[in-house]
């Protein structure tokens, strides 16, 4: 998982991010870790240390509120599963911010977010992560 990361940070060449829909990268979180892969909207998480996988829409809160200025901020919706004994799936919903780092096609993330599990014991789980994603 390091050499993963290593890998990303140091593959930083400086082209624009704007204009570009697919992106791939590491996260590091609750109640999983491991890679994600996105197009436009919609994003696919593989949890690999703590099996799991999620399929989520992205909306960027600057475009849907009409303010750019609220650019950096995205909101998710979507579906969860993972290996847990009480909590396997459910519906997620959440919110997010990127920070693009340098004049490259690389973002550092974060996003916090509610799970609500229907497995055995129904329940709400606040989530979060944290990861490094590459534009290309």
């Amino acid at each position: 998982m390091k050499r993963l990361f290593l890998l990303f940070a140091l593959a930083m060449p400086s082209i624009s991010v704007s204009a570009q829909g697919l992106s791939a990268g590491i996260f590091f979180g609750s109640p999983m870790s491991g890679v994600t892969v996105s197009q436009d909207v919609v994003r696919i998480s593989l949890g690999i240390q703590e099996k799991g996988a999620a399929v989520d829409g992205l909306w960027n809160l600057g475009e849907w509120l009409a303010r750019p200025e609220y650019a950096p901020l995205y909101g998710y919706t979507g579906m969860q599963w993972v290996d847990d004994p009480k909590h396997k799936w459910g519906p997620r919903a959440g919110l997010g911010v990127a920070l693009p780092m340098g004049h490259g096609n690389v973002e550092l993330y974060g996003e916090a977010g509610t799970a609500w599990y229907w497995q055995e014991d129904a329940a709400f789980k606040f989530e979060g992560s944290f990861g490094l994603r590459m534009f290309f």
